[in-house]
């Protein structure tokens, strides 16, 4: 009866054993995922690497300077350059991103996010004529 009773226990152990080693990751990565405070988020690095699907919504504001379709980019007069996809939002210009070709010398507004070194257009909204 003793050699069952240790085979039990040694049954036993080797499950609590295992358990306890496949829980590990779980209960390491649990502390990074809260945040420090109610409503506190982690400050986001300047390279975006750290936290890639948190993107900050920013805006720029110049004159448009060219429209690459084949690259999906667009550039202002002071040298920025912007991407564009199908979900890019146009308003002031007729067929959308197509049309922004033959606005060259418009004031346009420009709200993008950053993701690495690409700045991705989200909406760009075209100045209405002789409106700077």
């Amino acid at each position: 009866m003793s050699k069952t009773n240790r085979g039990v226990v040694a049954v036993l152990a080797s499950f609590a054993f295992l358990s306890f080693i496949s829980l590990q990751p779980a209960f390491a990565q649990a502390p990074q995922d809260k945040p420090a405070a109610p409503g506190a988020q982690a400050p986001a690095s300047p390279g975006g690497s750290a936290q890639a699907g948190a993107q900050k919504s920013e805006s720029a504001k110049g004159e448009l300077k060219s429209v690459d379709a084949v690259k999906m980019t667009l550039t202002l007069a002071s040298g920025e350059t912007f991407m564009y996809n199908d979900q890019t939002k146009v308003t002031g210009a007729q067929g959308g991103v197509a049309g922004l070709a033959t606005m060259s010398g418009r004031e346009v507004v420009i709200q993008f996010t950053s993701k690495g070194v690409d700045r991705i257009a989200t909406s760009i909204e075209v100045a209405a004529a002789g409106g700077k």
